[in-house]
């Protein structure tokens, strides 16, 4: 009997044994983490500006529209292409003598002081005005902005980002309605909300 339980107990330390062996050499299973490529989009209002060297114009509310896509740089940063505008009159097909808008193309950097959360996004690059009414002509010049948001998470890649943000630039020999064209250029402080995709990730 004695040597039966014996038998018996060794034969139960060996297994707990084997599982605790089969436990440590079991690779964990992290999940998946966000990809390194990031694109977003962000809408909403923009107080912009036209101004010139004869004349300050003042500040009226035009709708808001960025898209930006680039890479993850590291844990504290992230660097793309941002390309966006303010519409000051609404495009029509079928009336070429109306429309008008600011747009730039501008190169970016984002970054988190905190790791996540809240960023500061720095650009520089170009802007350029258009202008369809008989009184105005187009104009191009260069551009910078800076701003300030934070990523509120919606699962593992999406992230929800209130932005608060402001840009100028010149427009070189841009002729706006009522304004005189030496000098042109433009400001604008943004309030927008955006949404941010993170594609690309692997399990480790």
């Amino acid at each position: 009997m004695r040597r039966a339980a014996v038998l018996g107990s060794c034969v139960f330390g060996l297994c707990l044994l084997e599982s605790a062996w089969a436990l440590q050499v079991q690779p964990l299973r992290t999940p998946k983490e966000s990809g390194p490529w990031w694109v977003s989009m962000d809408m909403g209002e923009g107080q912009l500006k036209l101004n010139s060297d004869q004349q300050d114009g003042s500040r009226v509310p035009t709708f808001a529209i960025a898209f930006q896509f680039g890479h993850q740089a590291g844990k504290f940063a992230r660097a793309g292409v941002d390309v966006g505008g303010w519409t000051l009159q609404a495009f029509n097909l079928n009336d070429p003598t109306v429309g008008e808008s600011v747009g730039n193309v501008m190169g970016v950097v984002d970054v988190f002081p905190l790791r996540r959360g809240m960023f500061v996004r720095g650009g520089l690059g170009w802007a350029s005005y258009t202008n369809n009414q008989p009184t105005g002509s187009n104009g191009t010049g260069f551009a910078w902005k800076t701003c300030a948001g934070y990523e509120f998470s919606l699962g593992r890649s999406f992230r929800l980002v209130p932005i608060v943000g402001y840009s100028a630039g010149g427009l070189g020999d841009a002729i706006y309605p009522h304004v005189p064209p030496a000098g042109a250029g433009y400001s604008v402080i943004d309030f927008k909300f955006g949404v941010v995709y993170r594609l690309g990730g692997r399990r480790q």
